[in-house]
């Protein structure tokens, strides 16, 4: 059975659009475009204005050059220009070529020379299409960072967020979250690159003492380009549940030289409350112990949201889904967690025909693994998803992702 994931070429262009006062700008045929730009409108909110033209055909998100069957043949580098002459709403512009477009050769940095766009163009040099979505997000966070930022003299007491994406489900909780945290132990956030920061924040963030990162796999290459400005990244453990956030607290103190405790009194808030609604269920509140949960997640997260299920609710994995892009360091851990809960065979059983409790999954699979009875309960926890109108935000990381998870697992216990 195929799972459905986001590859590298769809996530650069979420990339893209993930500064505001940035735009993605795709060089491609208008099949690519239709599901870029509604993703774009849904994962980062900006004041929805009907845009027309040729390039954008009502749509203002990702305009595209809609390249034809001659222009592969003939070239359409021109059409990148005229584009770049639309765009009077953006300070920098990210060309990105589509797959197909990619092997044309077109000229685009001399397409963006030639217009009248005053602001900065980024031209990625790699078509990351069919890569792990975290590939083409970080490079293309990197290739922004490398055009805009210029060195500065370091701000103590400074820091900037790398590696959280605005794929992440809840991601603008999240950002006020582990901000909240830092700065709560003194420390200014001067950007959350990649999630949500201005332009002119990018700009500031070479200034950064230290950056933080979240996920590492989404913030690899761009923590070599802030080296280059001789701005260190902390790395820690994907921090989900209550555990993982506590360690990923106490290293960022740890570099920073300063007392964790304001934030672990925030931290420890949620965790009492946490506590008690399980306490005040009486044995509503053991119901999930030694169930069963696979995840099926494209993610460095899977880890940590194994040992937290196991050692905060007692609940055992029935199947983990590897991802052959994990380095050895990372299985090795891993598959010794697993080993001494004795669940070793989790890492080799096929996830759609292994039936488990509860499934954390992107959307499509959970819902439809659920329909199939190969789950009870099927959590959306990853993109893509058929939950597209998001009101409210459904975090993952964190002491509110925690929640948001435990509120998901025992609602749907008493459901079923």
């Amino acid at each position: 059975m195929n799972i459905v994931r986001m590859d590298g070429f769809l996530s650069s262009i979420m990339a893209a659009d993930s500064i505001i006062g940035c735009r993605a700008v795709m060089h491609g045929p208008g099949g690519c475009r239709t599901h870029t730009s509604r993703l774009s409108a849904t994962r980062m909110l900006r004041d929805y204005e009907v845009r027309e033209g040729p390039f954008y055909f009502n749509h203002p998100r990702v305009p595209c050059t809609y390249v034809d069957d001659e222009d592969y043949v003939n070239g359409a580098d021109y059409k990148v220009t005229e584009l770049l002459d639309t765009v009077n709403d953006a300070e920098v512009c990210v060309v990105i070529a589509s797959p197909g477009t990619s092997l044309i050769g077109d000229d685009l940095n001399g397409a963006a020379y030639r217009s009248s766009f005053k602001g900065i163009t980024v031209i990625p040099e790699y078509c990351h299409m069919s890569e792990p979505a975290h590939a083409g997000y970080d490079s293309t966070i990197a290739d922004i960072v490398k055009s805009v930022c210029k060195k500065k003299p370091t701000r103590k007491g400074t820091a900037n967020i790398l590696g959280l994406p605005i794929i992440l489900e809840g991601w603008e909780t999240t950002v006020s979250e582990f901000k909240g945290y830092l700065e709560a132990m003194g420390i200014e956030v001067l950007a959350c690159v990649g999630a949500g920061c201005t332009v002119d924040e990018l700009k500031e963030s070479s200034a950064a003492e230290f950056n933080v990162s979240i996920f590492k796999e989404y913030c690899a290459e761009t923590a070599s380009e802030y080296e280059q400005f001789g701005i260190k990244t902390i790395f820690s453990e994907t921090p989900i549940g209550f555990a993982s956030t506590k360690s990923w607290i106490h290293n960022a103190a740890q570099f920073f030289g300063v007392n964790p405790t304001p934030a672990l009194e925030i931290l420890h808030a949620a965790e009492i409350r946490a506590s008690r609604v399980l306490k005040a269920g009486l044995t509503e509140g053991f119901v999930a112990r030694c169930a069963t949960f696979s995840v099926q997640v494209d993610s460095s997260l899977v880890l940590p949201l194994t040992k937290w299920l196991y050692g905060y609710l007692s609940m055992f994995p029935e199947c983990i889904a590897v991802c052959d892009w994990w380095d050895t360091e990372y299985r090795k851990e891993l598959d010794e967690f697993l080993a001494s809960i004795h669940c070793s065979d989790a890492t080799s059983k096929p996830i759609e025909s292994s039936r488990c409790d509860v499934l954390l999954s992107d959307g499509l699979t959970a819902k439809l693994f659920e329909k199939k009875g190969i789950c009870s309960i099927g959590i959306d926890v990853w993109l893509p998803s058929k939950h597209r109108m998001n009101f409210v935000d459904r975090p993952i990381l964190g002491a509110k992702g925690a929640m948001r998870i435990l509120d998901d697992i025992f609602y749907d216990i008493q459901r079923n």
